[in-house]
């Protein structure tokens, strides 16, 4: 069962230890979501210590029909925040640039550098190109980070497969067994099609869903195989008006997560915790009103 408690926290006092009671948590099958605001004082309270913490933000581009040179300014303008929290690398979920130029590309690395820690992208279709492969070398890999196994993806049209669906399967048979959390980055909501249960998520750019992809005929029963708990995390949406803020859905041992930003209202990121092997995901919001938590859909299998 998946609950819903929204609360209201002050953003510029808030530290990580606050936000493992006040934001979008996962503990075990519960989920806690919560919002930044400036409204209330940050209460006085004391958590367990965090193993480590990452930061997850998707479509960092912003909007489409901006073309500034760099990321989204909102979230540029979360970085001094960011670094109180002291996240121990990013992962970006795509489209973090507009047009892959070195120029956008520089802009990018320069303001990323302001954080002062290790970042990882999972190309999405404004990223992926010749000059992308020439900056990072690859589109796909995997890390170990204490005892969870992170990997990055780059969905060819919305779909895992040849050598990197090979590599996906290699890749949980070689660690699986070794490791806690499994973690699993791409851009696309490869699991999204418009006659599903996710039919009422808005994605960012609708004539981009190629008509179906692989993701429930073989992509899910690779996941399903393993018992570790997997988060799924993508980034296509946020970006405009008619696309969805954020999704959060938990079926057998995954968790399928996306955020997204560019709407300049509902633009968040994800900071996550590990704290005693548990995983907690605080939704951070950047700037607007606050969420309306009561009209966001709880997604449930038929």
């Amino acid at each position: 069962m998946i609950i819903f408690e929204p609360n209201i926290t002050n953003r510029n006092t808030l530290n990580l230890s606050v936000l493992r009671l006040k934001a979008f948590c996962i503990l075990l099958s519960t989920l806690i979501l919560t919002q930044c605001d400036k409204q209330t004082n940050k209460p006085d309270i004391s958590q367990p210590e965090t193993s480590y913490s990452f930061m997850v933000a998707g479509h960092v581009y912003g909007s489409p029909i901006n073309d500034q040179i760099g990321m989204h300014e909102p979230f540029v303008s979360e970085f001094s925040f960011i670094k109180e929290l002291d996240p121990d690398f990013v992962v970006l979920t795509g489209d973090v640039v507009n047009h892959s130029t070195t120029e956008e590309w520089n802009a990018v690395m320069n303001e990323l550098s302001q954080l002062e820690i290790d970042y990882h992208i999972a190309a999405g279709n404004h990223d992926r190109g010749a000059l992308f492969i020439e900056i990072f070398e690859e589109y796909y890999y995997s890390f170990l980070v204490e005892d969870d196994l992170f990997i990055i993806l780059s969905p060819t049209n919305w779909n895992i497969e040849g050598e990197q669906k090979d590599f996906l399967e290699e890749t949980l048979n070689n660690f699986a067994s070794e490791v806690n959390n499994v973690f699993v980055f791409c851009h696309e909501l490869i699991w999204w099609s418009p006659d599903s249960i996710f039919q009422n998520v808005g994605i960012n750019y609708l004539p981009h869903y190629p008509g179906n992809t692989n993701y429930w005929s073989e992509i899910d029963p690779i996941l399903r195989s393993f018992n570790n708990p997997i988060y799924f995390f993508a980034g296509d949406i946020g970006a405009g008006s008619l696309s969805s803020p954020y999704m959060y859905y938990h079926y057998d041992n995954l968790r399928l997560i996306a955020s997204g930003m560019g709407n300049g209202v509902n633009d968040n990121y994800l900071i996550v915790e590990i704290i005693d092997g548990k995983v907690v995901l605080n939704l951070m919001a950047t700037e607007g009103d606050p969420y309306r938590l009561e009209d966001i859909e709880l997604y449930e299998l038929p």
